[in-house]
This record gives structure tokens, sequence and C-alpha cells, in this order.
């Protein structure tokens, strides 16, 4: 294989498809990333098993051939080499990268070791804004659990009902919900999709404006986004009964203007910031919600004004969810609705909203 490539383009590939590429990979060739060059483009892909990122970039092709170069590594140098052309051939089992005169050697891997990569082939399911798409996944990425405990937790379910698709993250301690307007969809669905997936997706759609198909398959789903195939296995499992964790009523309901009381959450959030459960506290109260927190070290009161309807109320609440969650809304007023100091309280839009935040109170002897 021998091809000539623009430095930038090369970096950004190799960017893109290196995260899924493991670092401790019980089979030593996951480590790597494929170049596939024919046809007048130079191929990239990478894959962990279960995600599949392949990117296709414009290349001068002298020799056609098929590499695997060690990933962490060949990505770690070629981010260096943005502002030149480069040189990239192989041989047995060395691959030769040459800018200017500057010559590198990389032991690598023959090509047909490599794993096949998904392809799937079908119709899409659905297409979706990728503003919203991008929307969706911040809102609810946030919630997925962490642990390995309840794995179907550590993805978003998303539900196709009518011309919408409902996404689902909950941990145990908070829930993130956002609908979204769909278009071109083939029939409802349900599927889990890893979280790790989902932000893996978002992060392709950054500088995205149009419109993605999403294709669902062979318990796997896709998205092309310009020369970049994303392909991820969906989680096999029964999804915790969302419905039924919602509040159906409440005993106060709080408006407040967003900016000011996530900065008051932030600020009340600093001092417990490295405690077990960052807690914070909320008096709500007199036209204002009063946001203390409170240690060893000191104590601080932000006062941020609010409407009240209902009843007085004092409750606490870990200060990273309700942070994590108010610093993913973009309305000027939300409204928090508490149904007591031991239940779920619910942060929504003031008005019309996509979105709904549950957040599970910190119980307080």
């Amino acid at each position: 294989m021998k091809i000539i490539v623009d430095g930038l383009d090369l970096a950004e590939a190799v960017s893109i498809v290196s995260r899924a590429a493991t670092g401790k990979a019980i089979n030593p060739v996951l480590e790597g990333i494929k170049l596939i060059a024919k046809d007048g483009t130079l191929k990239f892909a990478a894959t962990d098993l279960e995600i599949y990122v392949q990117k296709t970039i414009r290349a001068d092709i002298k020799q056609e051939g098929e590499v695997i170069v060690p990933g962490k590594l060949f990505s770690e140098y070629v981010r260096k080499l943005e502002k030149t052309q480069v040189t990239i051939s192989s041989e047995g089992e060395t691959v030769v990268i040459t800018h200017e005169d500057n010559v590198c050697n990389f032991q690598c891997l023959l090509g047909e070791e490599y794993p096949d990569i998904v392809s799937l082939t079908a119709k899409p399911h659905f297409s979706i804004k990728s503003e919203a798409f991008r929307d969706l996944i911040s809102k609810t990425v946030i919630s997925a659990a962490t642990d390995d405990s309840r794995p179907v937790l550590r993805g978003v379910l998303c539900e196709i009902i009518g011309e919408n698709i409902t996404a689902i993250a909950l941990d145990g301690f908070r829930l993130s919900k956002v609908e979204k307007k769909i278009s071109n969809h083939e029939g409802e669905l349900s599927i889990i999709i890893p979280a790790r997936s989902m932000d893996e997706v978002r992060k392709l759609l950054l500088d995205d404006n149009g419109e993605v198909n999403v294709v669902v398959e062979n318990k796997f789903f896709q998205v092309n986004v310009g020369n970049t195939i994303f392909a991820s296995r969906t989680i096999e499992g029964d999804f915790t009964n969302w419905r039924q964790i919602m509040p159906k009523s409440f005993v106060s309901e709080v408006v407040v203007e967003r900016t000011a009381f996530a900065e008051a959450v932030e600020r009340a959030g600093l001092l417990v910031r490295s405690d077990k459960i960052n807690l914070v506290t909320m008096k709500v109260a007199d036209k204002q919600i009063l946001v203390t927190s409170t240690n060893e070290i000191g104590k601080i009161n932000e006062k941020v004004s609010a409407s009240l309807t209902g009843k007085d109320i004092n409750i606490s609440f870990n200060a990273k969810y309700l942070f994590d969650a108010l610093k993913n809304i973009s309305v000027e007023f939300i409204k928090i609705s508490l149904t007591g100091i031991h239940s779920p309280s619910i942060i929504t839009s003031a008005k019309e909203g996509d979105f709904t935040f549950l957040v599970l109170p910190v119980r307080m002897n």
C-alpha cells in the first residue's frame, strides 16, 4: 500500500475513528486502526466489538492495500502533521510515514486479520434533524447509569410512537425524558442504545445541521454523518417502567429564571463537591429560593427570586444531579414541581417544552 494524503484530513479522520479502538483489548488487533486504500479513497476503521466507526477521505492512491496500524501511537503521531502532506506506505509488517524530510516506522498487522466492520444496508428506520438529535442526546445521557449492576440502565431507551421519538435514561437517582419530532419513520420502535454510543453520535453531529438517517437492524443501530459511518450494538433486556415513576400530583410548584438558579446551585455546590452526596438544600418561601450548602469548611447561602404556588418547602438534593439537568436546559424560565421532601421532584420548562428531568431528593434525618 502507498498513499499521499493531506495532513489535516488525516488527523481529523484518525481522531474520529480512534475513539472506537480499545487500549485494553484481549485481542491486540482491536487496539489498531485499519487503513483501506482503494478506488481513490482512504478508509479508516476501528471497533471494540461494541461500537464500529468508519471514516472515508480522498487520497492519492499510488498502490492499493490494507494495513492495521497501532491505534494510540498512530493517532498521537499524525495529530502533529496537520500542516503538511503525508505519505503512508507499508511493506510486510512495517508501515512507513513520511512528511517533508521526516520518516517514521511503525510495526503493523495485515489488514485481513481485522474483524469485519458492521455494514447495515437496510432502509433507515427514521430521520431526525441533527440539532434535535444532539439536544436529545445531551439531555438524556447525563442520567444513564455508570455501573454494571443493571446493564440496561447504562443505555438510553428510545421509543417511537406516532410522529415522535421519546428518549429516557435513569440511574435510580434521576431520570431524563426528551421528546422530539421525527420523519420518514417505519413504524413503532423500542430499543436501548448504550449511552456511550449515543454520546459518540452527539460528537459526530457537532458540525452537522442537516438531517440524520438512523438504521436499526439485527440488534444494531447505525447513523451516517457525511463520510462517517457509526454503528453500535443495542442493549438487550427489559428497561425500567419509567411511566410508573413519574409523579401525578404536586404540593408545590416553583417558577424560576434558569440561569440565575443554575449559577446559585453551582456556587453552593463548590463547597460540597468533594463530599459523598454533594448536598445542597433548597428552602422555597417568600418569593425566593434559598440555596444552602454547609460542611466543616464553611457555609454558602445563595438567594434567587422565584414564584411559588402551593406550600413552602425545605428540600435537599445532590448538587451534581441538579446542576447536570440545569446546564443542559436552554429555556429562560423553568418550573420545579415538588411532591414532598422524600419524593421525586420534576423540572420542566415553565411554558411548553420537550424535556422532563426527575431528581430524587436526599433523605435527611
